[in-house]
Order: structure tokens, then sequence, then C-alpha cells
């Protein structure tokens, strides 16, 4: 069982963020945070805040793919919807195994390094040759408050009888709910 190319860019995508709050929070509150890996709503959950990460190839349109009805339903007090743009080249860039091993390196606590490789277990990652390349540039990170009018699907507004929705929202319109990262990692 190899992950599919997009497994293997959502995984980059949501490591990327994971490293981000790692800095900020440190080891052991930004693993416990990570959810991605236990198939749950939103990828990250911090208290009452929830962040859902996806992962958008630099030749992809501006939009992006939501994958179910409960992705942008917050349980929590607030959600944010991160988007990773990745571009790909056979030479530059870092791939999923270099990542991995990035992140690692950077783990102090025994139990972190513990909870992390449980993690990646979870999300059907192994160490692989296979995962050598693609090597991904992260092109940006763009960061939105799930909010109000926010174009979104969920299970609550759904007509009975209506499941397993997936659909694309484009980026364009997602400018008006769009804040700064500080605001997403602090707060998270």
């Amino acid at each position: 069982g190899l992950l599919s190319q997009e497994e293997v860019r959502g995984l980059y995508a949501e490591l990327t963020f994971l490293r981000n709050v790692i800095g900020m929070r440190g080891e052991i509150e930004g693993l416990t945070a990570w959810c991605g890996p236990d198939r749950t709503q939103q990828d990250f959950v911090f208290g009452d805040i929830a962040v859902e990460v996806k992962a958008i190839s630099g030749q992809e349109r501006n939009s992006v793919r939501i994958s179910s009805e409960d992705q942008l339903e917050s349980l929590t007090g607030s959600l944010f919807l991160t988007v990773v743009r990745l571009g790909t080249g056979s030479e530059s860039g870092t791939s999923l195994n270099e990542l991995v091993a990035s992140i690692e390196r950077g783990l102090s606590e025994p139990d972190a390094a513990d909870g992390f490789f449980g993690k990646l277990a979870s999300y059907g990652y192994v160490p692989m040759n296979e995962y050598d390349s693609p090597k991904f540039n992260v092109i940006e990170e763009r960061f939105f408050l799930v909010e109000g009018k926010f174009p979104r699907l969920v299970r609550s507004g759904l007509p009975q009888g209506v499941a397993r929705v997936s659909y694309d929202l484009e980026m364009e319109a997602l400018i008006p709910f769009e804040c700064d990262s500080s605001g997403v990692l602090a707060g998270a």
C-alpha cells in the first residue's frame, strides 16, 4: 500500500503546517493537535480552534477540493482553512521522506518522536524509496477564517437524504475571508 499522489501531497501539506505549529506551540502540543491521521473532521484541533489543511498543486486551477460535508463544519469555536500550494520538480525542493526526516531531527522529546511516528503510521506512511520523489516546493500558504457567508456545504445544511458530498471552492471567492497566518498559529 503506497499512498496515492493526492495522499502524498495532503500529508506533505499537513506536515508543513505541523512544522510551523511545533515552532510556535512546542512538540507535544503540536503533535497532540494533529488529528489528520485519525481521519477526524479537521486536521488540527487546538482547544476551541480547528484547522483544515488542503494541498493544491502549482498547475491546478485556483480551486481547492473539499472532500466531505464535514470538513468545513465547525464543532469548535473557530475554524480555519489553510491552503498550501505545492510546486513539483525533480531536482529542487524536498521530498516527503526528506520532510519527515527534517521534522524527526527537530524533535528533542522522546514522547514527541514516538507520537510523530505513530501518527505517520496511522496515516499509512512508512519511509519508502517511492517517496523520494517528487520533490515539492511550498509556493504559498494562505489562511482563511471559515465564518458567516464563507462558501461551504455542511452536513447540518444538506437536504435529508443527501450524503457524501465533495466539491471545489474557487480561491477567488475565499479572498474576503483571508487572514494572517499569525492569527491561525498564535490562536491555535
